[in-house]
């Protein structure tokens, strides 16, 4: 029998318009979902609330969005420093040594922060505070990594993780990356040293080929091709990026993320470029052409910037289709938010959406913060809340039990009509980004009938569920 929470949300255009003051819950077995407008406004924007919801003292510099206390309420964690949501509001719980990714390395239940820029591991106790847990890895021989990614690349039900080498200072000497295997006991052993040196910046994993183990796209640096490790379980990964066109044009990659762009439950690729010709965007074939990408970056329409770091893609105005954040890395050059128009061309939203001005930074990442069913970003070490519309949605927190816990890896699909919308629970993005892990689907019109979703858990098994429409549903592996 599926385990399924469903809390359902209420109000009117009043309580939209005192959302700043008042949040009225409805609570459903601890898992608690803010109330939600009947009558939105309708023309979107996002405002900044940095300083209103207590985080004044945030970098700007990478992010990482985690509920790792269980309470519904998604937390951060920027740059060094851990932030609580407490229902909207955040409180600073911890500062660490490094930027991080969350993950449940030891199944435990509470998501753990892998910062592989300074090598360190950190177990979550009981959702309350930080421990180092260093002795259980190895140290992370040689190198500069930038990035990590988790994933359960051997399918055990433990959560791996894969980090990037990079280079030398003095660019003279480069450093391979490493895959660590996660034994089960809460320690991990050096498995797999890449035999390609290259200076990898950006790294981030999905189960492209659809064939039930996550695979591993690299984004090199210095006009370095790109990586596309093919999981081939015990024959090991190979690369592939030339054979499948996913290579990304050579030209300096900070980051690259996976997220089915079209709409046809296909994972498709969009990768950050600080050289020309600028972003990439690469259309997942599916079976029907054995999974090769084709390019179509020239109909995206995106300007080409010369610090285009790692792409954030979230549906912001939930329609369905994934928009597409693109922060600039230089902080002279503005970043830019594009609207996903479904046919693979983009609009520039930037300033209709109050977004002009921003300076670069390494953020661009998106979640749910505030729990009114629409998609909030991190960018510029600021906070923006969306206005919201009335566009349906669905999210869904997945709890893996023979998967790993977290539910990593594991994709879900929702079909209305002849579209098929995949969403996918990531293990890290880019030079150590994340978007929230809790999946977000946007819906398109206004809806009242529930719809039913296809999880595909790591590993590959399949469970179904049917749930309704603005909820947020947790669903246990089964």
């Amino acid at each position: 029998m599926l385990y399924s929470l469903r809390i359902r949300c209420f109000g009117c255009p009043i309580q939209r318009l005192l959302a700043m003051k008042i949040s009225l819950m409805l609570f459903a077995v601890l898992y608690p979902v803010a109330a939600l407008s009947a009558a939105p406004a309708q023309t979107l924007h996002f405002d900044d609330v940095t300083e209103a919801v207590g985080l004044g003292k945030m970098h700007g510099y990478h992010a990482a969005w985690g509920d790792f206390d269980n309470d519904g309420w998604v937390d951060l964690h920027e740059y060094k420093n851990v932030w609580r949501n407490d229902r909207g509001q955040f409180t600073l719980i911890a500062e660490l040594k490094g930027t991080g990714i969350w993950g449940d390395y030891n199944n435990d239940g509470f998501l753990d922060l892998i910062c592989a820029k300074d090598d360190q591991l950190y177990r979550c106790g009981l959702g309350k505070h930080f421990i180092e847990a260093n002795p259980n890895k190895p140290v992370l021989s040689g190198g500069r990594p930038y990035a990590a990614v988790w994933g359960d690349f051997d399918a055990d039900g433990f959560l791996d993780f894969y980090v990037t080498g990079s280079e030398e200072r003095n660019v003279t000497i480069f450093f391979p990356d490493i895959l660590l295997r996660n034994l089960g006991r809460g320690s991990f052993e050096h498995v797999w040293t890449t035999p390609i040196k290259r200076s990898a910046r950006g790294v981030t994993a999905a189960d492209f080929d659809e064939d039930g183990d996550l695979d591993i796209y690299v984004s090199q640096f210095r006009r370095e091709r790109n990586l596309l490790w093919q999981n081939n379980g015990y024959a090991g990964f190979r690369d592939v990026a030339k054979a499948f066109n996913a290579t990304a044009k050579h030209s300096h990659s900070l980051g690259a993320a996976f997220g089915d762009m079209d709409s046809d439950g296909h994972l498709d690729l969009v990768v950050g470029n600080m050289g020309q010709p600028g972003p990439v965007f690469l259309q997942n074939g599916g079976p029907y052409d054995q999974w090769h990408f084709t390019d179509k970056s020239a109909k995206a329409g995106i300007t080409y910037v010369s610090s285009h770091g790692a792409p954030g893609l979230g549906d912001f105005d939930n329609d369905g289709f994934l928009d597409l954040f693109l922060p600039a890395r230089k902080k002279k050059e503005a970043s830019s938010l594009y609207r996903n128009n479904g046919d693979w061309s983009f609009t520039d939203v930037t300033e209709k959406t109050g977004l002009a001005n921003l300076r670069g930074s390494r953020q661009g990442n998106w979640a749910d913060f505030d729990n009114d069913g629409d998609l909030d970003l991190i960018a510029d070490g600021k906070l923006f809340r969306n206005s919201g519309n009335d566009n349906a949605w669905v999210k869904i927190k997945l709890v893996g039990t023979e998967s790993n816990r977290a539910a990593i890896g594991a994709q879900a699909r929702i079909k209305l009509g002849e579209r098929r919308f995949t969403r996918q629970v990531e293990g890290g993005t880019g030079e150590s980004n994340q978007n929230d892990l809790t999946l977000h689907f946007g819906l398109g019109p206004p809806r009242t009938k529930p719809v039913e979703v296809t999880i595909t858990w790591p590993g590959g098994e399949i469970q179904k569920a049917t749930v309704d429409v603005n909820t947020t549903t947790v669903i246990e592996e089964k």
